[in-house]
């Protein structure tokens, strides 16, 4: 052949596919489009088949990471088994909270990050406000398994997409899992002693002060620090619209300024915690904190409620059926979570520093390009010149990956005779 196998370069490129041809092929050696025709043949078998696409493998990191992505969607059913347990739980427990919430009082607050008390609720808005937890909760728990949909099912059949709500709020539990599990036993190494702290009273006290700490600190530190922020400085600068996602949160952008909030109420998150606990619970809850708000900025506030209710309310089944048996599946299902919650945790804290810097630390789907062969057609095959209009043939198969008339049906799809890949 002329140009490649005496050493000339080609002197011309395939009107298809820009392929580099030598000047006296027949046919071009990557798409099989014949080149000896007229110009209006050539141009009606370009408008027949379009180009080949690139054959790209995938890395062994892109690979790894489908197949963790896919185990992840398995493990995020058994979460999600776990919640819809615990939702039940916080249903059951309206009979105990709703009696004793009747004859008691509580109050609004704020994090400054202190606790400042802003309205007393006795009686029936203590009643009120509680059932507005409840729904909260529940429309929270139904918009999130809403907008996973069809995304989720591509996970679960270990097809890259992107993360679906249910997915993001699951693997984030178990990263936040496994980052407390492996705080504590750094502390328990060091020879320290956390004191225990937080909610130590009866079953309908835990079940309401947990039930308001996942929505009401997610109003105040998601909403109050980083939504209506937001707001204000984006209104300022005349980009404000849509307005209602300073209150719903989801869909920003992670700018200079989402960042700056998203640090600011996790710190003020973490701090308000040093009241009921300690000091040491400020590093955990700081970077709990960052989850919380990276998910009231990608996905919306209801995605950080459920995130805050999966963690407050994981050892409740405990509470409620007490006995050995509960406390081994628990533990055993504890086990499983950190476990896959450690890659999940590494995951997610090179992301977080991405996202920080603003550099790629690791290029996650970096595919390589291989060489693809294209059968060309065969030297001695007959051309039949087309003498009929420029348009697409009403009927006929053309392979979009090397231009082959030939296939088989297989499972509902066309697999081309000569490539045996899929159309």
């Amino acid at each position: 052949m002329k140009g490649s196998m005496d050493g000339e370069g080609p002197e011309r490129t395939c009107p298809r596919c820009a392929a580099e041809v030598p000047e006296d092929a027949s046919f071009c050696f990557k798409c099989g489009l014949p080149l000896n025709g007229t110009d209006d043949i050539t141009r009606q078998y370009a408008f027949y088949a379009p180009p080949p696409r690139p054959f790209r493998e995938k890395s062994s990191l892109q690979s790894a990471r489908e197949v963790f992505r896919g185990i992840g969607a398995y493990m995020t059913l058994v979460v999600l088994a776990l919640v819809t347990i615990n939702v039940g739980i916080m249903l059951w427990g309206m009979h105990l909270v709703i009696p004793e919430a009747w004859e008691s009082a509580t109050s609004l607050f704020l994090v400054l990050p202190w606790i400042v008390k802003i309205v007393g609720l006795p009686g029936v808005w203590f009643v009120t406000y509680y059932i507005l937890l409840v729904a909260a909760v529940l429309l929270s728990y139904a918009v999130m398994l809403f907008l996973s949909g069809r995304t989720f099912w591509k996970e679960l059949t270990f097809k890259p997409t992107d993360h679906s709500p249910a997915y993001a709020v699951s693997t984030i539990f178990l990263a936040v899992l496994a980052m407390n599990a492996a705080y504590y036993l750094l502390l328990g190494f060091i020879g320290i002693d956390p004191s225990s702290g937080g909610v130590t009273g009866m079953l309908w006290e835990n079940l309401w002060s947990l039930l308001r700490a996942s929505v009401w600190e997610e109003v105040i530190c998601r909403i109050l620090y980083i939504g209506l922020p937001l707001g204000a400085v984006y209104i300022l600068k005349g980009k404000g619209a849509p307005y209602r996602r300073y209150i719903f949160g989801g869909n920003f952008q992670f700018g200079p300024w989402e960042k700056f909030f998203l640090v600011l109420s996790s710190a003020i998150f973490s701090l308000a915690h040093v009241f009921s606990w300690d000091l040491y619970k400020v590093p955990p809850t700081f970077l709990a904190g960052l989850a919380l708000g990276y998910l009231f900025l990608k996905y919306g506030v209801y995605a950080s409620i459920m995130l805050h209710f999966f963690i407050d309310y994981l050892s409740f089944p405990m509470d409620v059926w007490p006995g050995d048996t509960t406390d081994m599946i628990m533990g055993l299902l504890l086990l499983a979570f950190m476990a896959l919650g450690m890659v999940y945790l590494v995951y997610y804290s090179v992301r977080a520093l991405e996202l920080f810097s603003g550099r790629q630390i690791i290029k996650w789907g970096d595919p390589r390009p291989v060489s693809v062969y294209y059968q060309p057609l065969s030297p001695n095959a007959k051309y039949v010149p087309y003498d009929g209009p420029l348009t697409a043939p009403s009927f006929g198969f053309v392979c979009r990956h090397c231009a082959g008339t030939e296939a088989r049906y297989v499972d509902g799809k066309f697999v081309c005779s000569r490539c045996g890949r899929e159309n």
